[in-house]
C-alpha cells in the first residue's frame, strides 16, 4: 500500500512522543553566549527552526527564531542578527509570521454549519477535525455535541488513536424542559439535561461527572425576541455551588444583558457569547471586569446568519471552500427552500440589530478591561469549523480590539481559561503546536486565512493530504470489531453483521423491516456504506403521547415506536424539514403531509373527523395503528 506524506507525519508523531523526553532532554542544544556581541548558537540534530520571520508569541510580536524539539518549544530566540545554527532541519520564513495555533473555546463538533432547516444524518466529525487542522486551530472547547460521542472523541484523541486538535469538552448542556438549545417539541437525548429545580442538580452532576467535562454549560437565556423558557436563578446557584465543589468551571450561555446580571448573582462569571439583544451599559461592564468575568463573544455566529440572511457568504463561491467544507453543506446553504425563514426581509433586519449590538457591546467589554477570549460557535449557519477562527480575529478587529490583543484572545488568553499554561504561547517548553501564514496579521488580520504551515505536537502536518476530497483518514489506530450498543464514530469500527446506526451505535445490519427482531426499526444513514441499522424503539404511546419535552411519539415499524420531533402539521398539513408533525400525527414521507393517528379497532382514539377514513397500518407498524385519510 502507498503510504502518505500525511501517514508518515503521524508515524514521525507516534514515534516523537515516544522520544520526547530524552529529545527533549538531551538531544538539542542551545549554547547561550554570555557577552550579547557574540552569536546564540542553536546545535540539534532532529530539531526543526523556523528562522527568517517575525515570532507572535502569545503576547508580543518581533523578529525571533523558533527551535522545536520533539513535541515542545525548546527554544524562542529573539534577534536573529546573533542566531549561528549548526544542526536540525532550517525552514526559511521570510515574509511569514510564526504564531501560536489557535484556540477556539466555542465548537459544536457534530453540527454541520448548513441553515437550520437543513438535517445532516452524518456526523462530519472527522471532515470538521481536518478542517480546523489544516486553519492551523490545534486545540478547541466543544460547548454542546451529544455526551457520548464527544467523550468518546476525547478520549481517544487524548489516547493518540486519532489525529485531531486537542479537545476539552462540555457535554450536555443544562437547562430548564423546553429551554435554549432542546426546545419544546425535541425528543429527549444527551445533548440536554433538563433543570427545572436545584432540586434536578444532584442527579445531573451524579450523572454527568464520571465524564470528567471540562466545562459546565448553563443557558441562562430570556430572549425577548425569541421567547423561551429561563433557568430559575436558584437552579443557577446549585449549578454553580455543585461545580464549585468538583471543581469544574461553568460558562453561561447569554443572550442579554440581564442574562449576565442574573449570573454574575449567582457568581458565574464565563460567558458564551456577547449580549446581542441589547446593549451593555457601562456600569455593566464595570461590575464585569471588578468579578474577572471572561467573555468568549462568538461574533462569528452573528456574522454568519448576517451574512447567510443578506446573501453575502461570498465564500460559498470559492472552490477552495470545498477542500474545508462537505460539499452537501455549500449546497444547502444555496438552497433557497432552506433559507427561505432566514432571508425574509424581518429576519435581516433582526440579524442585522443582532450584530451591532454583538460589535458594540465587544467595544464597550475590552474598553472597560473584561477579559476576551475567542471562540466562533462553529457549526451554526455559515460558520464553518477550522476557517470561522480566521473571520472571528478579524471581527475582533473590527469591533475594535488592537490586533496583537485580538491575537492574543485566540492563542494565549484562550488557553489560560483552559487552564493550559503549556498551550497558546511560543515559549520554551510549551506543547509546539505551531501555524505559520504568509504575511503579518498584526499589520493585516486576513493575513490568518493564508496558512503556509501547521505543525501539530511538532509534526508538520500535509495540509493538501488533509483536504476533504481526498478522504485521508485521520485515524492513527483504526478500531474494529465493536460490539452491540458500543459507541462507533465510523461505519469500520463495528464487528461483523453489524452497522453504525444513526446514533452512534454498533446494531445489527439490515435491509428491511423484516431482518431485525420485534421492536426494532430498521433505519438508514446515508453515510454509511454498510447498510441500515436496527435500532430499537424507545416504547412511546402513540395515542397517550406522553413524550418528554412535547415530543412527538411515532411509529418507526416492526413494532418500533419512538419519540421523535415534534412539528406544526396535521391533518394533511405539510412535514416540517425534519418530517415532522404534531403529536398525534405522523409524517407520510411520499405525500411529504401529516396524517392523524387513529385506532383500527376503535379502542383507544376517536375516529377520524371531517368524514375521513382510518387506514390501518398495523402490518407496516407491527402494532395496531392507523392513519387519517
Amino acid at each position: 500500500m502507498r503510504t502518505t506524506s500525511l501517514e508518515l507525519g503521524i508515524r514521525c508523531l507516534a514515534h516523537a512522543v515516544v522520544l520526547a523526553s530524552s529529545t527533549w532532554l538531551a538531544g538539542c542544544s542551545v549554547t547561550e553566549s554570555p557577552s550579547p556581541l557574540e552569536n546564540t548558537k542553536v546545535d540539534c540534530a532532529g530539531c526543526t527552526v523556523l528562522k527568517g520571520g517575525m515570532v507572535f508569541d502569545g503576547s508580543r510580536a518581533a523578529k525571533a527564531t523558533v527551535v522545536l524539539a520533539g513535541d515542545r518549544v525548546e527554544q524562542i530566540i529573539f534577534d536573529e542578527r546573533g542566531v549561528e545554527i549548526a544542526g536540525g532541519e532550517v525552514v526559511d520564513v521570510a515574509g511569514k509570521t510564526i504564531l501560536p495555533g489557535l484556540i477556539d473555546l466555542h465548537v459544536h463538533s457534530l453540527s454541520a454549519a448548513g441553515p437550520y432547516a437543513y438535517y445532516d444524518s452524518d456526523l462530519h466529525l472527522e471532515d470538521h477535525t481536518k478542517a480546523m487542522l489544516r486553519a492551523g486551530v490545534t486545540s478547541y472547547l466543544d460547548l454542546g455535541s451529544s455526551q457520548r460521542v464527544i467523550f468518546e472523541q476525547r478520549a481517544r484523541v487524548r489516547a493518540g488513536e486519532i489525529l485531531a486538535p486537542q479537545i476539552f469538552a462540555a457535554g450536555p448542556l443544562l437547562t430548564p424542559t423546553g429551554g435554549h438549545p432542546c426546545l419544546q417539541g425535541s425528543p429527549p437525548g444527551d445533548f440536554c439535561v433538563f433543570i427545572d429545580s436545584p432540586a434536578d442538580v444532584g442527579d445531573a452532576f451524579a450523572a454527568l461527572l464520571p465524564s470528567e467535562p471540562d466545562v459546565i454549560k448553563i443557558v441562562i437565556d430570556s430572549d425577548g425576541a425569541r421567547p423561551r423558557l429561563q433557568i430559575s436563578d436558584a437552579s443557577i446557584a446549585a449549578i454553580e455551588e455543585a461545580a464549585s465543589a468538583a471543581g469544574v468551571r461553568v460558562i453561561a450561555h447569554v443572550a442579554e444583558a440581564a442574562d449576565v446580571e442574573i449570573a454574575l448573582d449567582a457568581g458565574v462569571t464565563r460567558f458564551a457569547h456577547i449580549p446581542d439583544q441589547d446593549l451593555i451599559s457601562r456600569e455593566l461592564a464595570r461590575r464585569m471586569a471588578a468579578a474577572g468575568a471572561i467573555v468568549v463573544p462568538a461574533l462569528s455566529v452573528m456574522d454568519g446568519l448576517y451574512r447567510v440572511a443578506h446573501g453575502a457568504l461570498d465564500e460559498l463561491d470559492d472552490p477552495a471552500l470545498r477542500d474545508d467544507v462537505p460539499a452537501d453543506v455549500i449546497a444547502a446553504l444555496r438552497d433557497p427552500s432552506l433559507l427561505a425563514e432566514t432571508t425574509t426581509a424581518r429576519y435581516r433586519e433582526l440579524v442585522k440589530g443582532w450584530r451591532g449590538h454583538a460589535i458594540a457591546n465587544l467595544l464597550t467589554l475590552y474598553q472597560a478591561g473584561v477579559t476576551i477570549a475567542a471562540g466562533t460557535d462553529a457549526g451554526n449557519p455559515g460558520v464553518f469549523h477550522g476557517r470561522a477562527m480566521h473571520r472571528e480575529v478579524a471581527l475582533l478587529v473590527e469591533a475594535g480590539m488592537p490586533p496583537i490583543d485580538a491575537l492574543a484572545a485566540a492563542t494565549r488568553t484562550a488557553a489560560d481559561v483552559l487552564g493550559r499554561a503549556d498551550l497558546g504561547r511560543l515559549e520554551e517548553g510549551a506543547l509546539a503546536d505551531v501555524l505559520v501564514v504568509d504575511g503579518d496579521p498584526l499589520a493585516d488580520v486576513r493575513a490568518l486565512e493564508r496558512v503556509s504551515r501547521v505543525y501539530k505536537s511538532g509534526v508538520l502536518l500535509d495540509r493538501d493530504a488533509l483536504a476533504l476530497p481526498r478522504g485521508t483518514s485521520l485515524a492513527r489506530q483504526p478500531r474494529t470489531g465493536a460490539g452491540p450498543g458500543e459507541t462507533c464514530l465510523a461505519a469500520p469500527e463495528c464487528g461483523d453483521a453489524l452497522s453504525c446506526s444513526p446514533d452512534q451505535r454498533c446494531a445489527a445490519t439490515c435491509d428491511g423491516p423484516s431482518t431485525c427482531g420485534p421492536g426494532s426499526a430498521c433505519l438508514f444513514d446515508g453515510g454509511s456504506p454498510t447498510g441500515g441499522s436496527c435500532v430499537p424503539g424507545d416504547g412511546c404511546d402513540l395515542f397517550a403521547q406522553a413524550c418528554e419535552n412535547g415530543a412527538a411519539c411515532v411509529f418507526l415499524g416492526n413494532g418500533a415506536t419512538s419519540c421523535w420531533y415534534a412539528g406544526a402539521g396535521s391533518g394533511g398539513q405539510p412535514c416540517d424539514a425534519l418530517f415532522a408533525c404534531a403529536p398525534g400525527s405522523v409524517c407520510d414521507h411520499e405525500a411529504g403531509t401529516c396524517k392523524d393517528l387513529c385506532d383500527p379497532r376503535g379502542e383507544r382514539a376517536a375516529a377520524c373527523s371531517g368524514g375521513r377514513k382510518c387506514v390501518d397500518r398495523s402490518a407496516f407498524a407491527g402494532l395496531p395503528v392507523g392513519v387519517c385519510e
